[in-house]
């Protein structure tokens, strides 16, 4: 029998199915949803903004076997700054794309506030994005698990090294002096490299993105971010190729 369900959630693609109608996937604090709705690309449609890609909103939805259904909608935010901006629109297309590739079926309700956080600083502009995408591959590795050891030096025990560097095969760092000979995959940072490394990983969803990064610092930062998470994950993406063409 068919049953309801009302979930709050964010809309990560979008495809067009048969005349007017869609089908796009919801993630939700329980995983990713696969609803279609209907009528929702003939013009004046009621539920055409809250079904449109990175709309956030609380669905009412209907459930028939392995099927949903919407049934109605509210919209909660549209992050209409991204729509203006295509360098946001495009990390945005990057984290929805890395979303897609490691979310499971399992309640990941942190995955969720983690995309919505970030929408709302690309939204609103007032972080740099190099950050806001830093912020977000780290704290996504932290979520599944696969985040680095930045406790301290892995050799001397050093908490904050003057010149400390990372490692990415290894998921740590280790003093310059330490570190012997360099590999292909180590990066030289900074003290503030660690710093921001250690906040994004342990800080609460509501202070993830309260720091700043001088000077080269925040490029190096990024840097170490999204080699260490392409090292995890093992994969490229194609959103994140088109976000470098673009900048």
């Amino acid at each position: 029998m068919p049953t309801h369900l009302t979930v709050k959630g964010l809309v990560i693609r979008e495809t067009a199915y048969g005349e007017a109608d869609k089908l796009f996937d919801l993630l939700t604090e329980n995983g990713i949803r696969t609803v279609r709705a209907r009528s929702v690309r003939k013009p004046g449609a009621k539920y055409a903004a809250v079904t449109q890609l990175f709309a956030y909103g609380e669905y009412c939805l209907r459930r028939n076997g392995e099927r949903f259904f919407l049934d109605s909608a509210v919209s909660l935010n549209q992050f209409y700054g991204l729509r203006s901006d295509l360098n946001a629109l495009a990390l945005a297309s990057y984290f929805s794309e890395l979303i897609q590739k490691t979310a499971t079926e399992q309640p990941q309700a942190q995955l969720l506030r983690l995309f919505c956080y970030a929408l709302h600083h690309l939204s609103e502009h007032d972080r740099p994005p190099a950050q806001v995408k830093a912020v977000f591959e780290l704290r996504l590795l932290t979520e599944l698990g696969m985040m680095p050891d930045m406790l301290c030096c892995k050799v001397c025990g050093a908490y904050l090294p003057v010149h400390p560097v990372l490692r990415i095969a290894e998921a740590d760092f280790v003093c310059a002096e330490c570190c012997g000979e360099y590999l292909p995959d180590d990066i030289p940072a900074k003290t503030s490299v660690i710093q921001a490394a250690r906040h994004v990983i342990f800080s609460d969803f509501d202070r993830l993105f309260q720091f700043r990064l001088k000077d080269e610092a925040l490029p190096l930062f990024a840097e170490f971010t999204e080699r260490f998470l392409l090292h995890q994950l093992g994969s490229s993406f194609h959103t994140l190729k088109f976000y470098h063409d673009l900048s």
